[in-house]
């Protein structure tokens, strides 16, 4: 059996973002953004703290790698296996040698070197004598053909020394690698390189958990190819280094160190993000944490829900009305009853009577909608039997989107009067859909209003009818702020 000392290892570290943020004139109060950075602060001191000790113990490891008797002992004796190989075959008590060796070799790699993929030994001429996984490169000449254009052959070329070679894309494994590479002297002279191939499955462990940023927040590392490195828990789907973040953001980032930004990240949403620039093995990396401001905006009217919902409620009163032609009523669509919801991939969706009711949809990412029309029976007038909103929510959840895809929807309220849309914000909030996701249409000349939905459009247009049927105007909800853009209008209170 093989025991002994410890041995190696690469790194890696930090970064992130998006797409500089345009200035706007509707942003998050002062004092609201300033906590959120502080926020944001804490977490990549955290983040950089956890990296730094995880890169450190496999730095002390590879400190020691070139003194693990058995690893340099493995190496020499396959070297001159190879060497008499290639003069005569092998006698078969030889090979059963060697390959007791191997299993030596991978028992005392489980038990000291899990923090790698593998280990490489490669001799002066690149060729690979042996491997752990026995992948591809295996027997292959680091210097010829498709692995002579890698970062790692790159590297022993121009620095035949100690030395790290930065997370890319390695088409041998099939997924990101970094290498950390020691030399192997024998008898003092160059026999070649211990070569530690790192994954990126413990560095994403470190950042896929970040639970004090709620749903919407995240940290991740950006190399200087602008790709991101770890992977997205909002966007999630194993793409490590394909993601290519905006050079103009990235870039003024590494140039500023450390900082704050105000951002259109690669969803598309606005976000702030803290960040701070690593250096590791002569490699730089961005560290960023970031939150959607819809998010920071939706918690804030959460926890002053009391002052901000009358506030809210005035503005949605207040609000002026777009004016626009006649849309005349589709043919054949999907009709939705009082007390009920229904949904639609592409057929228009329509319901009638909307007086003391409250009509509610909601559009999918992909086109899919779904319209409610809520009674005086249903929860959103307080005590009711009915649940049209909650039912509508559950089966979204439940059958039709991800955890992630929830940042995604948009919900349309309708309704002649306000008297539903207190408990109609609360419940949707509870539910994790943000104030920036809601818009409320709203004509309190009304007594009644009609609703449709084109899914295919993602349209939705109420036609109000006052006191006289002739009476009537058509309003188009895609006009209609958000009710985190009627919040940012508001000035502050007091």
């Amino acid at each position: 059996m093989i025991s002994q000392r410890s041995a190696w290892n690469a790194i890696l570290l930090v970064l992130m973002l998006a797409t500089a943020l345009p200035a706007h004139t509707q942003t998050l109060p002062a004092d609201i953004q300033a906590a959120s950075y502080r926020q944001l602060d804490n977490v990549v001191a955290e983040k950089q703290a956890q990296l730094e000790t995880y890169l450190q113990r496999i730095l002390d490891l590879a400190e020691n790698a070139g003194e693990d008797p058995l690893i340099l002992d493995f190496f020499r004796i396959k070297q001159q296996y190879w060497r008499l190989q290639q003069e005569n075959p092998p006698p078969a008590e030889a090979r059963r040698a060697i390959e007791d060796l191997k299993l030596s070799l991978r028992d005392h790699f489980l038990g000291h070197y899990q923090s790698f993929y593998d280990i490489l030994f490669v001799d002066r001429s690149g060729f690979v004598l042996s491997t752990v996984r026995g992948q591809a490169d295996y027997h292959k000449n680091l210097f010829e053909g498709d692995l002579a254009h890698t970062a790692l052959a790159e590297r022993l070329h121009a620095e035949p020394g100690t030395a790290f070679v930065d997370y890319e894309f390695f088409w041998v494994s099939d997924e990101p690698s970094a290498f950390f590479v020691q030399p192997v002297t024998i008898e003092g002279r160059n026999a070649g390189w211990l070569v530690l191939q790192c994954s990126l499955n413990r560095i994403n462990d470190i950042f896929c958990h970040c639970e004090t940023l709620g749903p919407t927040g995240e940290t991740f590392l950006v190399n200087r190819r602008h790709q991101m490195m770890t992977e997205s828990r909002l966007r999630p789907g194993g793409e490590n280094l394909r993601r290519i973040l905006s050079e103009e953001n990235i870039e003024a980032k590494f140039r500023l160190g450390r900082g704050h930004r105000r951002v259109i990240d690669y969803r598309g949403f606005p976000a702030l993000t803290s960040f701070t620039v690593c250096s590791v093995l002569g490699c730089d990396w961005l560290l960023v944490a970031k939150i959607d401001e819809d998010a920071v905006l939706t918690e804030a009217y959460r926890q002053h829900e009391g002052e901000w919902r009358s506030r809210l409620l005035a503005a949605v009163a207040r609000q002026a009305r777009v004016p626009m032609p006649e849309v005349p009523l589709s043919d054949n669509p999907v009709l939705v009853d009082m007390d009920e919801f229904r949904s639609s991939p592409s057929t228009p969706l329509l319901t009638f009577g909307v007086a003391t009711c409250t009509a509610v949809v909601v559009k999918l990412p992909k086109g899919r909608a779904f319209m409610g029309h809520a009674s005086e029976n249903d929860r959103l007038y307080g005590q009711g039997s009915m649940d049209v909103l909650g039912q509508m929510l559950r089966r979204i959840r439940r059958f039709e989107v991800l955890p992630y895809q929830l940042r995604e929807l948009e919900v349309v309220l309708a309704a002649p009067h306000t008297e539903s849309l207190a408990t109609a914000v609360e419940l949707l909030l509870d539910e994790g859909i943000l104030l920036s996701q809601i818009r409320f249409l709203h004509d309190p000349s009304a007594r009644t209003a009609t609703v449709m939905h084109k899914p295919a459009a993602r349209s939705t247009f109420v036609r109000w009818t006052a006191g006289n049927s002739s009476l009537e105007s058509w309003q188009d909800a895609g006009t209609v702020p958000t009710l985190a853009d009627m919040l940012k209008k508001l000035p502050p209170s007091g």
